[in-house]
């Protein structure tokens, strides 16, 4: 299987939730984790084909703060949203991600907004299944 390239920026890996928490709390944000795996093919297409052109267009860049996690990494450091060191891999471990591509929609304390979807199955609605994660994620943090 070929793996897809993409024509836009990559993700952009988490590195600080704690200020990246803030910032989505006072914009009231939703921020989208993505977990993956290097040299996983579903992460790949899953990121050329959605994930790259949703961080890239104009239209999300105020709706949602995406940030890429490497789910089986022990080795990249994290700041977690309640200002503790973690690394990617334990990061995963607590939001219970065992199947790459997942993607969780968190407040900007890491609270979970929406179900996770998770894996590829369906390529052909998975921009339709992120929009309405980040649309129904919008509406909760919206709520009164």
């Amino acid at each position: 299987m070929a793996v897809a390239q993409s024509r836009f920026a990559p993700l952009q890996y988490a590195d600080d939730f704690a200020a990246l928490g803030r910032i989505a709390a006072a914009g009231r944000t939703p921020v989208m984790l993505v977990f993956t795996r290097p040299g996983c093919p579903y992460c790949a297409r899953a990121k050329a084909d959605h994930l790259e052109p949703l961080g890239a267009s104009a239209n999300y860049a105020s709706k949602v703060v995406i940030r890429e996690i490497e789910a089986p990494n022990e080795l990249i450091p994290l700041r977690d949203f309640d200002g503790s060191m973690t690394t990617h891999g334990e990061f995963a471990r607590k939001y219970g991600v065992k199947t790459v591509p997942t993607v969780i929609l968190v407040d900007g304390q890491g609270a979970p907004l929406t179900d996770a979807i998770v894996g590829l199955d369906v390529p052909d609605f998975y921009n339709l299944y992120l929009e309405q994660a980040i649309d129904a994620a919008r509406l909760k943090l919206r709520a009164p």
